[in-house]
C-alpha cells in the first residue's frame, strides 16, 4: 500500500507526494477536551472505495473520518510576480488544493490514483492521560498509530469570535425555502460547525422598520428575537446587533441609516431617536443587554470619519447602554467605539497609537478580510501556508486582543461555485474588486449539509492554543510568552516550519499537564 502520514498543519495537493512532515507513521497528541488529527494520503488507487477502521485507542478517544475533496485555486490574485516572495504565494497558481472535508462516505476522491483522508480523534473532556499504541487499517492494512493524551483539559473559551454566517447562501446552495424546516435543519448544522470552531458571537438581523406618518417609525423585532434564541440554542453566547449605518460611498463623507436616509439629517435623527430605544427595550426584555454590542458604520474611512465620529456621538447620547464596535483601519477616529477591530497589519503598524484607546478603558481585538495581502502578514488565504490561518490567534494571545473578526464563513458570491471558483468579484457599495482565494467562506455548502474546510480546522488549533496559551500565563506567564515566541514574533514574523510549531504545541500540553 502506498501512503504518506502528513501533518495537519500543512496544506496538502493532489499533485505533491512529499511534505516536510510526511511519515509512514502516525504519531498525534492533543489535550483533552480538543482533537489529535492528521492527513493520510493514499497512492496507486484503482478504486475509490476504501474501508477504514482502527486499533488500540482508549475509551474517549474518538476518530472522526473525513475525505480531502480538493477545490480550484485559479490564480493568486493580489500579488503579481515581482511580489513573490517565500510563503507569498505558497504555491503558484493555478492549482488544486486539499482543502475541503467531505463526510466520509467510504469512498476517495482520486486524482491519477492519489486521494487522501483527514482524521480527526476526538478527545473526551474525560478520557484516561497517557501514551497509547495502536493502528489506522486501511482495507485491512495497518499503518502504526501513536496516540497521547495530555492530562490537561481545554479550557471554556474566552475570546470572542465572529465569523460572518450567511443565511441567504444556506438557502441558495442547499436549495431550500429561508424559514422552511429544511433551511433550520440546515442552519443549526452551520452553527453547530462553528461552534466546534470555537465562534461565541452572531452578527445578528431580521428587523424590518415602516414609516407610518412623516418621520414616524414602526418596528418588527419578531424574525430578530427568533434569530436570536436560535444562535441562543446553537450554544453562541454573544451577538452583533446590526450595523446602525452603511456608507454612501467610499469617497463619500455621508453615511446612511435605513439605508437611503442621511443619519446626520433630521429625518436621520427622527429615526435614529425611534430604532435605537426600541432596539435597547428588545434587548432588555430579553435578557440581553449586557451580551449585544453593535456596528456604527463598517471600515470607516478618511472620507467619513469626522462624521463617523459624530454618529458614534448621537448613538451614545440615545443609547449608552450599547457599547460600540466596529471594523476599521487606524485613522482620525479617536473616541469613537468601545471596541476596536484594526486589521491586523494595522495594529502591526499603529500598536503605540492603538494601545493609548485601551488605556482608556477600550477593548481592542483584529481582523483580516482580502487584506492585508502585503509580504509577510499572515491571512486565511488558500495560497498563503496553512499554518498562516492557525497563527491568527496565536496573534490573539500575543497582543491580548480579546476578540477576532471576519466577515465570511460562508459568503459566496453572485456566481460562485467555491469549489471552482475561489476569487470571485466583489461588489461593496461604488467598490469593485476581485477576492484572494478562500476570502468569501471557510465552509462549503456540502450534499445536504456543511463540509468543513482544512483551514477552518487550522482556526479551532489556533483558537484552542490561545485558550491554553492564556491558562498558561495564569501561573507562569514568562514561560507562555516564551513559548509563543518561538513561533509568533509578530503578524508578520511566524515560524513555517511544521516541527517546530509541533514541538512547541508539545511543550505548551508538557507545561500545562506538570501543573495539574
Amino acid at each position: 500500500m502506498k501512503y504518506t502520514v502528513v501533518s495537519s498543519a500543512e496544506f496538502t495537493y493532489p499533485d505533491i507526494w512529499d511534505y516536510p512532515s510526511s511519515s509512514d507513521k502516525i504519531d498525534i497528541f492533543g489535550a483533552r477536551g480538543s482533537y489529535a488529527c492528521f492527513q493520510l494520503l493514499l497512492g496507486d488507487r484503482s478504486s475509490p472505495e476504501v474501508s477504514v477502521s482502527f486499533k488500540g485507542l482508549p475509551e474517549g478517544a474518538d476518530a472522526e473520518v473525513y475525505t480531502l475533496r480538493s477545490v480550484q485555486v485559479e490564480r493568486n490574485h493580489g500579488i503579481t510576480p515581482e511580489q513573490y516572495a517565500p510563503h507569498y504565494p505558497e504555491r503558484v497558481a493555478p492549482y488544486r488544493l486539499y482543502e475541503c472535508l467531505r463526510t466520509f462516505d467510504g469512498t476517495l476522491d482520486l486524482t491519477s490514483g492519489v486521494g487522501g483522508l483527514y482524521v480527526s480523534v476526538k478527545l473526551d473532556p474525560d478520557c484516561v492521560p497517557g501514551d497509547y499504541a495502536g493502528s489506522m487499517l486501511i482495507d485491512g492494512e495497518a499503518i502504526p498509530l501513536k496516540l497521547k493524551v495530555y492530562s490537561v483539559r481545554l479550557p471554556e473559551e474566552t475570546m470572542k469570535m465572529i465569523l460572518g454566517f450567511s443565511g441567504g447562501a444556506v438557502a441558495k446552495y442547499h436549495g431550500v425555502e429561508p424559514g422552511s424546516k429544511e433551511y433550520f435543519d440546515l442552519e443549526e448544522k452551520y452553527l453547530a460547525m462553528l461552534r466546534r470552531v470555537h465562534q461565541n458571537m452572531m452578527y445578528t438581523g431580521g428587523i424590518s422598520a415602516k414609516e407610518v406618518a412623516p418621520n414616524r417609525w414602526e418596528f418588527d423585532f419578531s424574525n430578530f428575537i427568533a434569530q436570536v434564541k436560535r444562535y441562543e440554542k446553537a450554544g453562541m453566547r454573544y451577538f452583533n446587533a446590526p450595523s446602525v449605518g452603511w456608507r454612501q460611498s467610499w469617497s463619500a463623507s455621508t453615511i446612511l441609516v435605513n439605508g437611503n436616509i442621511p443619519s446626520m439629517s433630521y429625518e436621520g435623527y427622527c429615526y435614529l431617536s425611534q430604532y435605537l430605544p426600541a432596539l435597547r427595550d428588545v434587548l432588555k426584555e430579553n435578557g440581553w443587554l449586557d451580551r449585544f454590542v453593535m456596528g456604527v458604520a463598517d471600515e470607516p474611512n478618511n472620507a467619513n470619519c469626522t462624521e463617523f465620529r459624530a454618529l458614534c456621538g448621537l448613538i451614545r447620547k440615545i443609547v449608552p447602554e450599547i457599547r460600540l464596535i466596529d471594523a476599521m483601519s487606524y485613522g482620525n477616529l479617536h473616541g469613537a467605539l468601545d471596541i476596536w477591530v484594526p486589521l491586523n497589519s494595522e495594529y502591526d503598524k499603529h500598536r503605540e497609537k492603538l494601545e493609548t484607546l485601551r488605556a482608556s478603558g477600550d477593548e481592542i481585538w483584529h481582523y483580516v478580510c482580502c487584506g492585508p495581502r502585503a509580504p509577510g502578514y499572515i491571512n486565511r488565504f488558500m495560497d498563503y501556508p496553512l499554518l498562516s490561518t492557525r497563527y491568527l490567534h496565536w496573534g490573539n494571545y500575543r497582543y491580548n486582543l480579546t476578540g477576532f473578526l471576519h466577515w465570511a464563513a460562508n459568503c459566496y458570491q453572485t456566481g460562485q461555485d467555491p469549489f471552482e471558483l475561489n476569487c470571485p468579484e466583489h461588489h461593496n457599495t461604488d467598490s469593485v474588486c476581485f477576492l484572494p482565494a478562500g476570502d468569501t467562506h471557510i465552509i462549503y455548502p456540502g450534499k445536504g449539509e456543511p463540509w468543513m474546510s482544512i483551514r477552518l480546522e487550522a482556526q479551532r488549533e489556533g483558537a484552542e492554543e490561545y485558550e491554553l496559551l492564556s491558562l498558561l500565563a495564569k501561573t507562569d506567564k514568562a514561560a507562555a510568552d516564551a513559548l509563543c515566541a518561538k513561533v509568533f514574533r509578530s503578524f508578520k514574523d511566524v515560524e513555517y516550519d511544521i516541527a517546530v510549531i509541533t514541538d512547541v504545541k508539545r511543550s505548551l500540553l508538557e507545561a500545562l499537564s506538570k501543573s495539574k
